[in-house]
Parts: C-alpha cells; sequence; structure tokens
C-alpha cells in the first residue's frame, strides 16, 4: 500500500492511456508534444488527468490505525479534449465507462462517478479551437492494513 494515493494515481493513468493511442497526460500536455491533426487540421481527441489530495473521509475508519493509514478519498478529474464536441463526448463516455466501478488498487474501493461537465462553448486560447467534456470521479483509498 502506498500512502497518499501514488499507486493509484499511478495505475489510473496507465489504465487511461491504453485507450485513444495512449494520447493522456497527468496535469498539462507536454510542452514538447505536438498533438496530431485530423486532414481539416483538428486536434485529435486527447485526455489531460488531474488528480486532487486524498482527503480524510469518516467512512471505515479506525482508531487503531495511524492517519495515514486510514481511508481517504482520492478525487480525480479527467478532461477529454478534441477539435469537435462529438469526439470529445465520444471519449469521455468511453473513460467513463473504463474507469467506472474499476478499482485502482488492492486497498481501494472502484471508483465512482460524482460528475463532470461539457460545454459547447469551446476553448479558443488556442488554435485550433478544442472542446472540452470533464468527468469527476472518486476513490477511496487505503482501506487495506497497514503495512
Amino acid at each position: 500500500m502506498t500512502a497518499y494515493g501514488l499507486e493509484e494515481r499511478r495505475a489510473t493513468l496507465a489504465r487511461i492511456k491504453t485507450i485513444n493511442a495512449g494520447r493522456a497526460w497527468q496535469g498539462s500536455v507536454l510542452d514538447d508534444y505536438e498533438i496530431p491533426r485530423d486532414a481539416s487540421g483538428r486536434v485529435l481527441p486527447h485526455t489531460v488527468v488531474d488528480f486532487g489530495a486524498p482527503v480524510r473521509t469518516a467512512r471505515d475508519r479506525n482508531l487503531a490505525y495511524t492517519e495515514k493509514h486510514q481511508p481517504h478519498v482520492l478525487p480525480v478529474s479527467v478532461t477529454c479534449i478534441a477539435g469537435d464536441y462529438d469526439s470529445a463526448q465520444i471519449l469521455a463516455a468511453a473513460m467513463h465507462d473504463l474507469l467506472l466501478d474499476w478499482a485502482p488498487s488492492d486497498s481501494a474501493d472502484a471508483y465512482e462517478s460524482k460528475g463532470g461537465y461539457g460545454s459547447r462553448r469551446p476553448s479558443t486560447e488556442n488554435v485550433p479551437t478544442r472542446y472540452l467534456e470533464g468527468l469527476f470521479l472518486e476513490s477511496v483509498i487505503n482501506q487495506g492494513i497497514p503495512d
């Protein structure tokens, strides 16, 4: 068991990279990576994943354990980005199916969907325009007996 959700973060990112030609990054797209484009110049679908810090939860806590071995909620935000809205939605649906009810470690609960966002209003700060579709999920981690 890894404290602070590092094992679960790595496993989640590795799982996300198994689809969509592996175009997924934690935090932001690498500066030196040129996102491939389709024949019309639109960026191909890709994903940026952000993890929140594990947050203390009241669920299944045990007074005999130290704080770092108590259950914590690990939030994750998955932003699906594409050059057209339909492709962003299709990728978001695939990510939802990929992560929902999947546990990122032996000492974690399966991911639960906690909402999301989408907008037909594109991000025009970048050229070409990008459309965003987001998911929020949570897993309760550090459920196992401490090392």
